[in-house]
Formats: C-alpha cells, structure tokens, sequence
C-alpha cells in the first residue's frame, strides 16, 4: 500500500470547516498527520492500520500527543517573532557597514 494511495480523498474538516483532501490531513504543515486523523478518517477506510504501516511508533505516539495549550503556544510565536527580529537587525547593521 502507497502512503499517497488514499490522497485524493475528500471529507470536510472540522477544524478548518471546509473540504481537505486525505493528503493533506497526513501533512497539514509538517511531517507527521493531523492529530485528528483517526476521528475524521475512522469510518471512510481503515485509518489505523494505514497509519500503522507508513508511521514510526515514535511519529504515532507524537501525532497522538495533545497539542499544547493555547497560551504555550502564543509565547512560543512571541519569542520566535522576537528571536527573528533580532536576527533581521543584525543583518540590516552588518549591510549598512559595508
């Protein structure tokens, strides 16, 4: 079996509330699939062991990991935003010396 052998699926997606394509769902922004893939797929095809058979045990166990709340993540973008803004900084005073 394919890892992409399900990707033209379509079900609407409860988290972003319009139509996603399985192949989307297995990589919505990164490597490992939606943590909700076994919620929304459970009943067009057998999920699981799909998962079971292109997944690490150790990328399934991070899939089903519950995300962090809401506020870990805002911190977390904060300081990315902060980090990169220094780091722009650094490059606009180095090119202003040349």
């Amino acid at each position: 079996m394919s890892i992409t052998e399900h990707d033209k699926r379509k079900i609407r997606c409860r988290m972003l509330g319009h139509e996603v394509e399985f192949g989307y769902c297995r990589t919505p922004g990164g490597e490992s699939p939606c943590r909700k893939i076994f919620d929304c797929w459970h009943e067009r095809f057998e999920v699981v062991e799909f998962i079971r058979a292109h997944y690490s045990p150790e990328q399934i166990e991070k899939m089903m990991a519950p995300p962090p709340p809401k506020m870990v993540s805002i911190i977390e973008l904060i300081q990315r935003a902060q980090e990169q803004a220094v780091e722009d900084d650094g490059s606009a005073d180095k090119a202003n010396q040349s």
